[in-house]
C-alpha cells in the first residue's frame, strides 16, 4: 500500500472514531442531564429528552461536512497519527455551535432544556472525543504495518552523508524499508552498507523503480549533478514515485524550518529554543492537563501514600534538588521508593550500569518492594504534577538530572552543547526518552532525543507523547 493510501486509511480510522465520539457525547449528555435532575428545576427522563431533542443524525449530517471542510483546508497532517488537542477542541466547538443553531430553530426543545443541554454538551463532547481519539490512536498503533506494506525507499548518492541518511531511514519510526542505494551514473561500484544493496545507477532509474517497486527516492544533493537531479525528477513524476532532496543534516542544537518570505521559499536555520508564543501555549497546556490528571489520579496517589507509610519507615516524599531551566536548582518531588536507613548513592556508585550523566542500577538494593512496583509503573513520579503547577517543570520535556550529575553551574563542560540547549526549556515528567526505551537507552540516545524534542517541539508532539506514555508505563519495559 502506498504512503498516500496508508495515510488515507489512518485518517479515515481517526475520523471514524471522532464521529463515534460525537454520537457517544450526544447520548452521554442526555443521560447526564437526567442524572442532574435533582439540582435542576425541570425533571425529565431519557425518553422525554430523546423525543424533544433534535435527532443526532440531523446534527451529524451538518457537522461531518463542516468537519471535513476544515480538515481539507489544513495542509499540515497530525503528527504520529495523533490528533492535536486543539483539533479535537475545534470539533467539539463546531458541534456545540451546530447544536445551538439547530435547537434555536427547533421550538419544541424548550428554552430551559436547550440551555442546560448546550452547557453540558460542550465539555462532554470534548472529553468523549478525546477519549475516542485516544482509543483510535491505540488501535492504529496496534495495527501497525497491517494498514499496508511499509514504504520502500532508496537513497540516491554515496559517501558518509548517504550512509547517515540510510541509517536514519532504517531506524525511523515511520513504516519504511530501505530497499538499497542508487549510485550516480558512470560511478565506480561501492560496497553494500548494513543490508542496503546497490540497486543500480541513475542512468537506469526507471528500470530500478520497476524492479524494486520503490515508493520514494531520497537524493543526496552533494552526490549527483543538477542534470541528474532533473532527470530523476522527470522519471519519478512519470512513474508516481516521491522524489525527496535531502538537505545536509543539521548540527546538534540547530533547528531547521521551512518558510516563505519575500515571495521566496526559504530554509531557516536557527538555534534550538522555544519562542515566547510557544512557551505560553505550552504553559497553558500544562496547567489544564495537570489539573485534569490530578483530579483523575488523586485516589491512586492517596492509596499509595497510605501504603508507603504502612510498609516502610521514613517520609512520604523524596525531595531532592534537581537541575531545572537555566541551570537553576529546584526541589524535585517523588513518592519515596527507597529505605532511608540503607547505603547512600556514593556507596553503590561502583554498581552504576550507565555512562555519561546517567546513574541507573537495575536491581538497586536500596529500593523497597513497594518502591520497585511503583518504579515499574512510574507511580512514584505522580507528585511531580505539583512541580508542574508550581512552574518548576512541564508535563513533557527533558528529564531533570540530579545536581551531582552536572557541574555546580547546572551545566556540563564535557557535554556543553547538550546541557546548554536542554537548560533553555523546563524539564518534564515524560518525554521522547521515556516513550522510546526509558532506562534501557544509552546516554548518547538520551542526548539525541532531548535535542530532537527541543528542535521539533509542537503541541501535537506533546499530545502524542502524552498519549503514548500510558502504554509505555503499563508495559513496565525499561523501568528501574
Amino acid at each position: 500500500m502506498s504512503q498516500f493510501n496508508r495515510r488515507t486509511v489512518s485518517a479515515g480510522v481517526r475520523l471514524g472514531f471522532e464521529v463515534l465520539g460525537f454520537i457517544c457525547a450526544w447520548y452521554c449528555t442526555l443521560y447526564l442531564r437526567v442524572i442532574l435532575n435533582p439540582v435542576l428545576a425541570k425533571h425529565l427522563q431519557v425518553a422525554e429528552l430523546i423525543a424533544v431533542a433534535p435527532p443526532v443524525s440531523s446534527i451529524l449530517a451538518l457537522w461531518l461536512p463542516a468537519r471535513l471542510s476544515l480538515q481539507n483546508a489544513r495542509s499540515t497532517p497530525a503528527l504520529g497519527g495523533s490528533y492535536s488537542i486543539l483539533r479535537v477542541l475545534e470539533s467539539a466547538a463546531l458541534a456545540t455551535g451546530l447544536v445551538i443553531v439547530v435547537t434555536f430553530f427547533r421550538r419544541q426543545f424548550g428554552a430551559d432544556l436547550s440551555r442546560s443541554f448546550v452547557l453540558l454538551f460542550m465539555p462532554v463532547s470534548l472529553v468523549v472525543m478525546l477519549i475516542m481519539q485516544y482509543i483510535g490512536v491505540l488501535i492504529l498503533a496496534t495495527a501497525g504495518d497491517r494498514l499496508g506494506s511499509p514504504e520502500r525507499v532508496a537513497i540516491v548518492g554515496y559517501g558518509e552523508e548517504a550512509r547517515r541518511v540510510a541509517q536514519r531511514v532504517i531506524h525511523a519510526e515511520e513504516p519504511a524499508v530501505l530497499a538499497g542505494m542508487i549510485l550516480p551514473e558512470n560511478s565506480t561500484p561501492y560496497e553494500a552498507w548494513e543490508g542496503a544493496p546497490i540497486l543500480g545507477t541513475t542512468a537506469r532509474l526507471a528500470e530500478v523503480i520497476n524492479r524494486t517497486d520503490l515508493d520514494r527516492i531520497i537524493i543526496i544533493q552533494s552526490s549527483i549533478t543538477e542534470r541528474e537531479v532533473d532527470a530523476c525528477g522527470t522519471i519519478s513524476r512519470r512513474m508516481g514515485v516521491v522524489l525527496s532532496r535531502c538537505l545536509p543534516l543539521p548540527e546538534v542544537g540547530v533547528r531547521v524550518d521551512f518558510s516563505r518570505s519575500f515571495g521566496v521559499p526559504l530554509i531557516d536555520s536557527r538555534a534550538v529554543q522555544f519562542a515566547h508564543r510557544q512557551e505560553v501555549i505550552k504553559r497553558c497546556f500544562d496547567i489544564v492537563a495537570t489539573v485534569v490528571l490530578l483530579a483523575v489520579m488523586c485516589p491512586v496517589m492517596l492509596i499509595f501514600a497510605i501504603l508507603i507509610k504502612l510498609t516502610s519507615k521514613g517520609p512520604l516524599f523524596y525531595c531532592a534538588p534537581r537541575v531545572g531551566r537555566g541551570g537553576r536548582y529546584f526541589s524535585f518531588l517523588k513518592f519515596r521508593s527507597m529505605c532511608t536507613d540503607r547505603m547512600s548513592r556514593r556507596e553503590v556508585a561502583a554498581r552504576n550500569e550507565k555512562n555519561g550523566k546517567l546513574f541507573k542500577i537495575k536491581n538497586d538494593p536500596r529500593v523497597t518492594p513497594l518502591g520497585r512496583f511503583m518504579r515499574n509503573y512510574s507511580i512514584d513520579e505522580l507528585p511531580q504534577l505539583l512541580n508542574v503547577l508550581r512552574g518548576d517543570m512541564s508535563l513533557i520535556g527533558p528529564r531533570p538530572l540530579p545536581v551531582e550529575d552536572l557541574d555546580p553551574d547546572g551545566q556540563s563542560q564535557e557535554f556543553a552543547t547538550w546541557s546548554e540547549q536542554r537548560s533553555r526549556v523546563l524539564p518534564g515528567i515524560t518525554g521522547l526518552w521515556q516513550i522510546k526505551g526509558r532506562s534501557d537507552l544509552s546516554f548518547e540516545d538520551m542526548i539525541k532525543l532531548d535535542l530532537d524534542y527541543i528542535r521539533n517541539w509542537s503541541l501535537e508532539l506533546d499530545l502524542h507523547i502524552l498519549l503514548v506514555t500510558p502504554l509505555v508505563v503499563l508495559s513496565g519495559k525499561g523501568a528501574y
